[in-house]
């Protein structure tokens, strides 16, 4: 039990760089008003995105997933920083968008569970595990934007 709760710790801090990990209540996954088809529609169009560039980070596609980060980002940090972000001891396999919070016009937050597998070091069997992470989106000039967090 030890060792789990190490290896689910260690999974944790490897995904601190990318989002900020929470355990979603009922009304962030449930919601408290009725979604407009403009909601619905600004709704698809970030869940499109967020989802693109999970699956370029499960293919290990690290420059299409780069390309999802803020134009902001991608001033300031190279292909290279963003890579090194990642390790190696987990194979992403799928996510699942849980919800989206709109904050405004122009920002949202994502809850996303992730499934993957990870290889503890020395250890015989990979580890089927889940995580459930927030990330922040930004939209700019009509596009939504991952912000990435150092």
């Amino acid at each position: 039990m030890v060792f789990l709760l190490r290896c689910l710790g260690m999974m944790l801090l490897m995904y601190s760089a990318m989002a900020d990990t929470v355990t979603p209540t009922t009304e962030m996954v449930v919601g408290t008003a009725p979604a407009t088809e403009a909601t619905q529609m600004r709704r698809a169009a970030l869940e499109q995105r967020v989802t693109a560039k999970w699956d370029a980070l499960i293919r290990k596609d690290f420059v299409t997933a780069y390309s999802f980060t803020s134009p902001e980002y991608r001033k300031l940090f190279s292909l290279n920083a963003f890579k090194g972000g990642f390790g190696n001891k987990a194979a992403w396999r799928r996510v699942e968008v849980v919800n989206v919070d709109f904050k405004g016009d122009d920002a949202a937050t994502v809850g996303i569970n992730i499934y993957f597998v990870y290889h503890p070091p020395q250890a015989e069997q990979a580890l089927d595990m889940q995580t459930y992470v927030q990330e922040s989106w930004v939209l700019v000039d009509g596009q939504w934007w991952y912000l990435v967090k150092n």
